[in-house]
């Protein structure tokens, strides 16, 4: 039974013609009354935001981008304050903030004020018929404080509860912040490779149209046949149609990326190129201590953790609300009543302190099985934390052994490269030679067109692969490599 005190205080408008040697009490009553007003408002308005207090940095308005080709590391940054991922993810923090000043506003007394100001009249039939009445005007401010003393820790258990909650959320806004700067940098590459395929299909169209010049002119002097030019004119044809699968595929990777990022669809993206020597990087360290790291850095491991405290913390709390409760009540005030007709200026006072205790005794079990359900909650967020760690340590070790198959398939697809670049330049000799023949030199040129692919793909794979073990741990930057 939450108690509840008055003090009342009153003065009448009147009180100035009437009676105006009592102007100095009501005068101190009211000062003193609006400057207790004063200093809660002020106290109760004094605590900083936590905001600040917690760490919870605001997303900030929309940025433009920047007109000259940038970087991976700008692209991340302009992602990070536009993509609605991360709003979204700092308002669900900053709710939870505000839960935990809710059940903090606990710690406190409650106080409120009241004004009133009434005015009334009251007639009265005598015996003999004379009507005679009463003017009476009462002015009353009144102020009202109640204060829980004890009870047996609900409140400090529920305060807790929402600080692992608050705890969880903000674990939760930095694993958003990473995923979407994964996702930035997966498209980035993607973004590359779909280019640079797309300016090695265009080669290939250019050297498909030497080699249809080349053989009209040797048909022209006798030594090819009609046959050798429609051969050419299909692997023509073919590498058109190469290019421009290949453009399509640049065109949507610009889409892409451009969702990622948080622009439109349509914008213009242009990249700075990347360095044209592959840092020549190898894993370092072994699969356990890579997944050592994931278990220590992931935040959305830490969240797990925090979310069963919190639900343990919520079974405590509910638990706690069957118990007594101890609530301070005071009260203390002084009224006044004038009755202008009479000349009467009629006053009281009054003052109190006491205890009010609040003793449970039945609610249909609903505390009971409030409680049971928190414990079930508690126990079904340990299980999605099981498989959490799970799930992180299979993405931690398809990571890692996509890494090393990246770093060794450089290598390959260079030599691959080479071998046919090689093949083709023979090939291409013999033909205008004379003495080779127009399918060994097609298909020469198309292996060395997929060899260049395959140089394209090995390269930013091993990027991709090297970002995606990244995310994998929870770390923006993978530091163990040499």
């Amino acid at each position: 039974m939450a108690a509840q005190t008055h003090f009342t205080a009153g003065f009448s408008p009147e009180r100035k013609r009437t009676n105006s040697s009592n102007q100095p009490s009501w005068l101190k009553l009211t000062s003193c009354f609006c400057i207790t007003f004063w200093l809660t408002v002020s106290v109760l308005q004094a605590e900083p935001l936590a905001q600040d207090r917690l760490g919870l940095g605001r997303v900030t308005a929309v940025q433009t981008l920047p007109i000259s080709g940038f970087t991976l590391a700008e692209l991340s940054d302009f992602a990070l304050h536009n993509n609605p991922a991360t709003r979204e993810s700092w308002a669900a923090a900053r709710s939870q903030w505000a839960a935990l000043g809710v059940l903090e506003a606990a710690n406190y007394p409650t106080l409120s004020a009241n004004l009133a100001l009434t005015r009334g009249m009251s007639s009265i039939n005598t015996s003999n018929g004379v009507v005679s009445g009463n003017t009476q005007t009462r002015f009353s401010p009144s102020l009202s404080l109640s204060y829980i003393l004890f009870d047996f820790g609900a409140t400090r258990a529920s305060i807790q509860g929402a600080q692992a909650a608050l705890l969880a959320a903000n674990l939760a806004q930095d694993r958003t912040a990473q995923a979407v700067v994964f996702a930035v940098e997966q498209a980035y590459y993607s973004l590359l490779a779909a280019r640079q395929a797309a300016a090695a299909a265009e080669e290939g169209l250019s050297a498909a149209q030497r080699s249809l010049t080349v053989v009209n002119a040797r048909r022209l002097a006798g030594l090819a046949t009609i046959g050798e030019v429609y051969l050419a004119e299909t692997a023509l044809a073919q590498s058109r149609l190469q290019w421009r699968k290949a453009q399509g595929e640049a065109n949507k990777a610009v889409g892409i990326l451009c969702q990622a990022v948080g622009i439109p669809l349509q914008s213009k993206l242009t990249l700075a190129p990347l360095d044209s020597r592959l840092p020549a990087q190898e894993v370092r360290q072994s699969i356990a201590e890579y997944l050592a790291q994931a278990k220590r850095l992931r935040p959305d491991l830490g969240a797990a953790e925090a979310q069963i405290r919190a639900a343990n913390l919520s079974a405590e709390a509910l638990a706690s609300q069957d118990n007594p409760s101890v609530q301070l009540a005071l009260s203390g005030g002084k009224t006044y009543n004038n009755f202008p007709d009479n000349g009467l200026n009629v006053g009281s006072s009054n003052a109190s302190i006491g205890l009010n205790l609040n003793i449970p005794l039945f609610d249909g079990k609903r505390a009971q099985f409030s409680v049971l359900q928190a414990q079930a909650r508690a126990e079904q967020l340990e299980s999605t934390q099981q498989r959490l760690f799970q799930q992180v340590e299979l993405e931690v070790w398809q990571a890692y052994f996509d890494l090393e198959t990246a770093q060794a398939t450089i290598e390959n697809a260079h030599a691959l490269l080479k071998s046919a670049g090689q093949a083709r330049e023979v090939a291409q000799a013999r033909y205008q030679a004379g003495v080779g023949n127009l399918p060994v030199l097609l298909s020469a040129q198309t292996d060395e067109a997929n060899a260049k692919l395959e140089v394209i793909q090995a390269e930013m794979g091993w990027y991709a692969n090297l970002s995606r073990l990244n995310y994998a741990i929870g770390s923006f930057v993978l530091t163990e490599t040499r």
